[in-house]
């Protein structure tokens, strides 16, 4: 233990720039956020309608869920098959392609649930708005679903019977919708830039230990009683507490200043915190294994860029990019933001893929970093 913090000690005294550019970069989260968050964010313009494109593969939906889109929220749908509104949708004529599954009306009666296909090309703004209340559309079919406890007929009579409520309530639900929508937009929005910025800060590490390299440092230590596991601890707890505090000046100012985003902050919190803890481990075994100072600026600004750019920070990396998109699985990033964008209450479970990738990609960058100076230090 004494090991340990004479490490984090050093870390502190030599390391000052980045405490002051993790505070410089939680205020820079505070304010996009809250910049994001208060935009005006009328989306109900009469003269300017939504148009998207719906696939009925189930052929049972479609009247309720085209009266949703046309009449609650006063988009205009065109409903086709997938391969017309494609080019459609490519032509920009549609923001997007809602394709309903096959089998949905019967699993949704018997409360088992599939969500329907979002396709988008480059919309994003209208894309995040659809997906909002497309899943608005899911939490109220689930509703349902429920209450009918498997009873078909009885769930064809509610869903029926929703309509008329829906032109009733339609202008207090877009409104809630709107402010959950701009919310979860700014809320990503920022996490996206915080992944950047926070990747490129805690290079500053990894030029701590490339220093202790070139100085002589690790050869000392062969003669002392220091493990190397110590010394990975050592500024591994400088980095983690560092980030961790960005963490918690960040989600506590969105806790207090926003009540409406729709993912529980401690999810949120928790699944930051594991990118984070993986961005000090990735920052270790960079230090370790780079020994020059231009290489390693050329591979923190690389990952740092890169990586938020396939890991989907700005924008959504869709399935059909095909190899962009197995690419893309490979960053932590794209778990996050996945997690983040497409969380949604009635998917349950469907969160521990996500946290999953997240923990072991931190426990393995740790356990790869140990690896690596212990074969130095022998």
């Amino acid at each position: 233990m004494k090991n340990i913090l004479v490490i984090f000690g050093n870390s502190v005294i030599r390391n000052k720039l980045m405490i002051l550019l993790t505070i410089a970069a939680a205020a820079f989260a505070c304010f996009t956020f809250n910049g994001l968050s208060n935009a005006d964010s009328e989306v109900f313009v009469d003269d300017d309608k939504i148009t998207v494109g719906l696939v009925d593969n189930d052929k049972e939906i479609s009247d309720d869920l085209k009266y949703y889109l046309e009449n609650t929220l006063g988009m205009v749908v065109s409903e086709n098959d997938y391969d017309s509104l494609s080019k459609d949708l490519i032509d920009r004529k549609i923001s997007a392609i809602i394709e309903v599954p096959e089998g949905f009306y019967k699993s949704a009666a018997k409360g088992e649930l599939k969500k329907p296909e979002l396709t988008t090309l480059g919309d994003y703004e209208n894309a995040a708005f659809i997906e909002v209340y497309l899943e608005s559309y899911m939490r109220g079919i689930s509703v349902i679903s429920q209450a009918a406890g498997g009873d078909e007929r009885l769930f064809s009579e509610m869903l029926e019977s929703q309509n008329v409520p829906n032109e009733i309530i339609s202008s207090e639900t877009n409104q809630t919708a709107d402010l959950q929508e701009s919310a979860a937009s700014a809320f990503s929005t920022t996490i996206g830039f915080l992944m950047m910025i926070i990747s490129a800060i805690t290079m500053i590490i990894s030029k701590q230990i490339m220093d202790d390299g070139q100085f002589g440092t690790f050869d000392r230590m062969r003669c002392s009683s220091m493990k190397p596991i110590e010394y990975v601890l050592g500024i591994g707890i400088f980095g983690i507490i560092c980030t961790t505090a960005l963490n918690l000046i960040f989600t506590g100012f969105v806790f207090v200043t926003n009540e409406n985003l729709v993912i529980p902050l401690g999810i949120a919190f928790l699944a930051l915190e594991l990118f984070l803890l993986f961005s000090v481990g990735i920052s270790i075994m960079f230090g370790l294994c780079v020994k020059n100072p231009m290489t390693l600026m050329t591979v923190g600004v690389g990952y740092a860029c890169i990586g938020s750019m396939l890991g989907g920070a700005w924008f959504p990396i869709e399935e059909n990019l095909g190899a962009v998109s197995g690419i893309a699985k490979i960053f932590p990033q794209y778990w996050l933001m996945d997690l983040l964008r497409n969380y949604s209450p009635n998917w349950g479970m469907d969160i521990l893929p996500s946290f999953s990738v997240l923990t072991l990609s931190v426990v393995l960058i740790f356990l790869i970093s140990a690896v690596i100076f212990t074969r130095k230090k022998t």
